[in-house]
């Protein structure tokens, strides 16, 4: 069984024809069979995002884009939380 936070999403054909928008985080559009995880960024919610892009915090047990998350990061240093 797969652990936590391990869980592979593929882009499928149907998924693909629905997020038209392509990355959120790296802008590059998606392709059939590519990784992906739902995480939280500077947008609203869960997107989709290119798994390189992704960072899994045990702490929260989320994904969440690289960069947002070392700003979270910074923040928390700060005594400032998510």
């Amino acid at each position: 069984m797969a652990a936590k936070g391990r869980i592979k999403i593929l882009i499928d054909l149907e998924k693909l024809n629905t997020l038209t928008e392509g990355c959120l985080a790296c802008g590059r559009k998606f392709s059939l069979g590519e990784e992906v995880a739902l995480a939280c960024g500077k947008w609203q919610g869960f997107k989709y995002i290119h798994k390189n892009e992704a960072v899994f915090d045990k702490r929260t047990d989320c994904h969440y884009e690289r960069g947002y998350y070392e700003a979270m990061k910074k923040g928390w240093g700060e005594g400032n939380s998510v």
